[in-house]
This record gives C-alpha cells, structure tokens and sequence, in this order.
C-alpha cells in the first residue's frame, strides 16, 4: 500500500543576487524540518530572486552540475528528502529558469519554464522550454511539475488518461498584487485534475524592483480546492497527503473519465 506524501514548504524571503544567503536558509529549514518529511519545496528562483536583467541573469547563471545542484544533491542525500523548485540555469547557448527535483538516490528530474512572463520581460532574458512538465514517480506517488505562470495555462497542467498524476507542485515568485488570482488558479488546477496542489511562492520585498510578495500566500490545497490541515512554523509549513483519500475521492466522482482528449503541439 502507498504510504501518506509529507511535504515541507519553504516560503523564503529571497535576498537577490545572494546565494550563499539563500542557500544558507534552506539549510536551516531542513535542519528544523520534521523527520517524516518526504519533500522539501522552494520557491521559482529559490537561490537568486526573479532576474530580468540579461547581465545580472549571465552572471548568476549556472550549469545542472554547479554549485547550487551539487549542494542541493548532498542536503537530499543527508536528510533523505527529495527538493524541489527552480533556479536560473544555463547551457552552452540559453539561460533557462529551469525547474528540478532532486531525490535522495542522486536522481534528478529538470523542466525548464515553458510560459515566460512576457510582462515582466522574461521573455527577454530567457529561453522558452521545449517538452512537457514531466511526471515524477516518487515513494508510490505521481507528481507533476511546473513554473509559476504556467498555472495559468490549464491545457499544460492536464491529467490526462495516459499521464495522470497525484500531486501538482508549483513554484512561484507571484506578486502580492495578484495574491487573489494565485489561489483561484491554484484552487481551479486541483478541482479540475482531481488531484493535490501545492504551490510555494515567495515572500518578502524585491529591493531592486520594489515588488512586494505576500507572507503566507503558499497553498497545499486537496482535490476539492480545499486547504489541506498543516502545521506551521514562522516560513515552514508542513502537511500529510492522504493517497487513499484522493483514491477514494476519484472512485466515487470519476469526472477524469469524462475529460476530452487533446494534443499539446510544443
């Protein structure tokens, strides 16, 4: 029998630009964090803030082998927990606000950001993924992955009958001035996919372009768009996922059976 998800939010107040400032967070929240915890997620850009600058962006671009993975791979190692979120990456060629999920065994999964937030001018900077949000399988459950504007996009973040998942994460830097547009979208993605979600933004204030972000806008929300019981501490925020609750759930209100076939054309 599949055994109940643990997951832990970090709601970080980001400080731009500084890594080894960002980075020492998260190792704080893991050292605090409860022992039943399965995963561990951050917010989009988790290591260096929302950069739409292309100088700033080049600077602190790194390749999947660099120093903020080759920490993140040893905290999931040492603490048996897989993380997840997103940082700025780069190739021989892009830069890519790319997501990831790093699981204990050294397994790591990346999908870099399909939508870019052409109102923000990440457009400008970065270049646009090229495959689908892919589906981790992990300790029994299957769980999608996406980058904070793309939960606008409903047709990208479709269980579908050959792909369905479990559990949607979404990580964000979303501003508080959408605070109200975040929670519907997140509450819409769930009830529509009959699945769980949970999406982690950031909080605090970004200095350099004075955007503010709510304090306490992540969301662990259940298959009904309702928030799931957690605990919390200042920005840690823990929670257990039932899958016989969600299998249950789907067995007496089988709308997936309905849904209408598509085709996604990347």
């Amino acid at each position: 029998m599949n055994r109940n998800l643990n997951i832990l939010t970090v709601e970080l107040d980001i400080v731009r630009g500084d890594k080894a400032a960002n980075l020492a967070a998260v190792d704080e929240a893991l050292r605090i964090m409860p022992p039943s915890t399965d995963v561990v997620v951050l917010p989009e850009m988790f290591s260096t803030g929302f950069i739409v600058d292309a100088d700033d962006a080049n600077g602190l671009a790194e390749w999947n082998s660099g120093d903020t993975m080759r920490r993140l791979h040893r905290l999931s190692a040492e603490n048996h927990v897989a993380i997840a979120g997103s940082f700025l990456a780069r190739t021989a060629s892009h830069i890519y606000n790319r997501a990831f999920f790093i699981e204990p065994d050294g397994s790591e999964t990346f999908y870099d950001k399909r939508h870019l937030f052409r109102m923000g001018g990440e457009t400008k900077v970065y270049s646009q993924g090229s495959a689908t949000a892919p589906i981790i399988r992990y300790r029994g459950w299957n769980i999608k992955l996406i980058v904070c504007y793309d939960l606008r996009f409903p047709a990208w973040c479709r269980s579908t009958h050959d792909e369905p998942f479990d559990l949607l994460i979404v990580v964000a830097n979303w501003p508080k001035a959408r605070h109200s547009a975040w929670h519907t979208l997140l509450a819409a993605r769930a009830i529509e996919n009959e699945c769980y979600v949970c999406g982690v933004n950031r909080r605090g204030t970004d200095v350099a372009d004075g955007i503010d972000y709510a304090t306490d806008s992540t969301s662990i929300l259940n298959f009904k768009g309702k928030p799931v019981e957690t605990s919390q501490h200042h920005c840690l925020r823990y929670a257990s996922l039932s899958i016989d609750a969600l299998a249950s759930f789907r067995e007496k209100f089988p709308a997936w059976k309905d849904a209408d076939s598509f085709t996604l054309h990347l």
